[in-house]
């Protein structure tokens, strides 16, 4: 299933010409890394793939169901949360429905309800398929699957309850990777994720990304990084681009 397909993109800034005829194809779990010298166009290409940036012609084509998440190079959170109400913000549906669920189960337990076969049968069905739906999303792992994430970037249970504002510009930018493998999208754009990471925390997104159930196009200039996560490689070179 192909969730990006690049057909002859052009783009130019003033008269300069950036990127031409740029065709590109990523298919449900690639491993896809853009690589090429310094201002040779890659981060151009991964802004306008995410729509954060305009091209000249040509066409960009994901699928209406296919969500994109994008890491840009020197991101950073910046919010006045605490670590963990951060990472929740993630799971709102999830809290919706899980508020929901406990409300059903307050229902049941009502002398009023528990007596009235037909209303108890009713709202048990409702309370049966709602499990079914918050189990199917995720419902019941979310919390562990934050822990487990953010103990790989470097947070500790001890940090859970610090306010962002008072991190460093490197713990910013890799907390703002947690909350985008977090997330999940369906095409994780990673532009040199590795720059804030020390050893320890590369092993463990390398081990991540190669069980990621998604597609992956990612920029870096780590070698050693790319031959442990892609199979396939675009290479950016005087406005054109090369598959192998």
């Amino acid at each position: 299933m192909i969730v990006l397909q690049v057909n002859q993109l052009y783009k130019s800034f003033a008269t300069d010409e950036v990127l031409s005829g740029i065709k590109l194809e990523v298919q449900h779990r690639d491993r896809v890394a853009l690589v090429g010298r310094n201002g040779a166009g890659k981060s151009t290409l991964l802004k306008i793939i995410a729509g954060q940036m305009s091209y000249d012609s040509g066409e960009i084509i994901i699928p209406k169901d296919i969500k994109i998440g994008y890491l840009e190079q020197h991101a950073g959170i910046d919010s006045a949360l605490t670590i963990w109400e951060e990472m929740m913000t993630i799971f709102e549906p999830l809290k919706v429905m899980e508020a929901k669920l406990r409300g059903l189960e307050a229902q049941m337990a009502d002398p009023a309800v528990y007596e009235d076969n037909e209303k108890y049968a009713q709202i048990m069905g409702e309370y049966d398929r709602l499990q079914h739906d918050f189990k199917d999303v995720g419902g019941y792992q979310y919390e562990a699957d934050t822990r487990s994430v953010l103990h790989g970037m470097q947070f500790f249970p001890a940090d859970y309850d610090k306010p962002i504002q008072s991190l460093s510009g490197g713990q910013r930018t890799r907390l703002a990777l947690a909350k985008l493998l977090l997330s999940k999208p369906d095409l994780l754009i990673l532009d040199e994720p590795t720059n804030h990471l020390d050893i320890e925390t590369l092993q463990w997104l390398e081990g991540y990304l190669k069980g990621y159930n998604g597609a992956i196009l990612i920029v870096s200039h780590d070698r050693y990084f790319l031959d442990q996560v892609v199979s396939t490689v675009y290479e950016v070179s005087r406005t054109r681009i090369n598959r192998y």
